[in-house]
């Protein structure tokens, strides 16, 4: 078992709100002059909303976190969860497919470099590259 401490992210929210108001602005640029001018403004919210979404979804990537390499499942946010499918490992980046023990809810864990301390970083890429999800 390894554990350590996530904390939030400032570069997953800074990169979120970079990309949704790129979204908003285009659609603005792209829209406002078009037949569908009386969409804008809807789509404009719902952009909007996601991008609140988001930003809370990433605030809440904080708690303990741990990793039972050897039967494949991680603790997080006060539950055990397996691990669906084999991790995608960026440089940066580490998305992670879960599914609770407890009620069988699926989660997606988006965590960047600066969740954790750069020693537990290299640790955990070092122990997902060992799993083999059949």
């Amino acid at each position: 078992m390894w554990s350590t401490k996530l904390t939030v992210s400032y570069r997953q929210l800074f990169v979120t709100s970079i990309f949704y108001l790129l979204l908003i602005i285009v659609s603005w640029v792209l829209l406002i002059d078009t037949s569908l001018n009386s969409y804008t403004t809807l789509i404009v919210l719902l952009l909007v909303i996601e991008w609140w979404r988001s930003f809370r979804y990433f605030k809440s990537i904080k708690s303990e976190f741990a990793l039972f390499h050897h039967i494949n499942q991680i603790y997080w946010r006060k539950q055990r969860w397996y691990l669906i499918r084999n991790p995608l490992q960026l440089r940066y980046i580490i998305i992670l497919n879960l599914k609770s023990r407890r009620n069988g809810k699926r989660c997606t864990l988006f965590l960047m470099i600066d969740n954790i301390q750069p020693h537990d970083w290299r640790t955990l890429n070092y122990y997902l590259q060992q799993i083999e999800l059949i």
